[in-house]
């Protein structure tokens, strides 16, 4: 198969790759390419489907810091901001159950697209050279495992003059993370005027609305701020989608403020917030410095579980 880069076929090269039957010997690894020209590498790595319809998703991840999101994330779920691989920054290569090949590209708090005619160059070239790694895996499957006793990722790396090798990738500490909140003195100072009810339970989330999204150019996922009272009824209804200049980090920071509006709008502060998300959790802690209200982990709340 000759690699026609001024009109690449995705679709034959995802259905070659398929015809492999390797997924399962890569799926514990991850490897890299990098395309002469590109500022930093991609991450190949394979999530399976559920079978209805997606069999597989063989992610590109773009440079470090996805990377380590991205393995950190696998570990604790409710790790740093992103609520799934989903939301991280890369090109995605879908093939289905009924071998249907797509390419789409994802940016955090965007709606995923298909991939324009640029991107599907670029996926194309890291395609093959993951097609060539996949090969070889066929008849040696540590492959992937080259280069670790350097503390190191393999990867294949575009030279200057177009010949691609095998190289080590010295993996970099990830750079630390902090989250930032701030709250609002003058909400802070409204909120400890209201009325507390020690005996009131509200049931809180913030979640993507799944088909939802903004009528733009690139739409944008649009996230909801929701909590129900004892009662079952909806006291706070919020959504939002990222600002594109300070992305998804800010959205999920601006939270405890957001919260904290609510309530001073509902007018009562509960004794009790429920949540089952262990990220929310995090972001809304701060509340419970300046209010009296006992915030609790769940591993199912009744009108959060049966509304999302």
């Amino acid at each position: 198969m000759i690699l026609d880069m001024e009109k690449p076929d995705i679709e034959k090269l995802g259905l070659k790759m398929d015809a492999l039957g390797v997924w399962d010997e890569i799926e514990p690894f991850n490897f890299a390419v990098k395309p002469k020209g590109t500022v930093f590498p991609y991450f190949c790595t394979v999530l399976k489907g559920d079978n209805a319809p997606v069999k597989i998703r063989f992610l590109m991840l773009e440079g470090w810091q996805t990377l380590h999101d991205y393995v950190r994330v696998r570990i604790d779920r409710n790790f740093g901001y992103y609520s799934s691989p989903m939301e991280m920054p890369h090109l995605e290569l879908v093939v289905t159950v009924n071998r249907e090949v797509k390419l789409f590209r994802h940016d955090a708090g965007y709606i995923p697209v298909e991939a324009n005619e640029k991107q599907c160059k670029l996926a194309a070239k890291i395609l093959w050279e993951a097609y060539g790694v996949m090969l070889r895996v066929e008849s040696d499957r540590m492959l992937p495992l080259k280069y670790t006793d350097n503390r190191a990722i393999f990867s294949r790396v575009e030279a200057s003059d177009g010949k691609w090798v095998d190289e080590p990738l010295i993996i970099p500490n990830p750079a630390p993370y902090t989250e930032t909140i701030k709250l609002q003195k003058d909400v802070v100072k409204a909120a400890k005027d209201l009325p507390f009810d020690s005996n009131a339970a509200i049931e809180l989330d913030m979640h993507i609305l799944p088909g939802v999204m903004t009528k733009e150019l690139r739409p944008r996922a649009v996230y909801e701020l929701v909590a129900y009272n004892d009662a079952g009824e909806k006291i706070i209804s919020k959504c939002a989608s990222v600002n594109p200049e300070s992305g998804l980090k800010a959205l999920w920071e601006m939270l405890a403020g957001e919260v904290l509006s609510a309530l001073v709008q509902y007018g009562t502060i509960p004794g009790q917030i429920k949540v089952m998300s262990a990220r929310v959790f995090r972001f809304i802690r701060p509340l419970c410095m300046e209010l009296m209200f006992k915030l609790s982990m769940h591993d199912k709340l009744r009108y959060i579980a049966k509304n999302t």
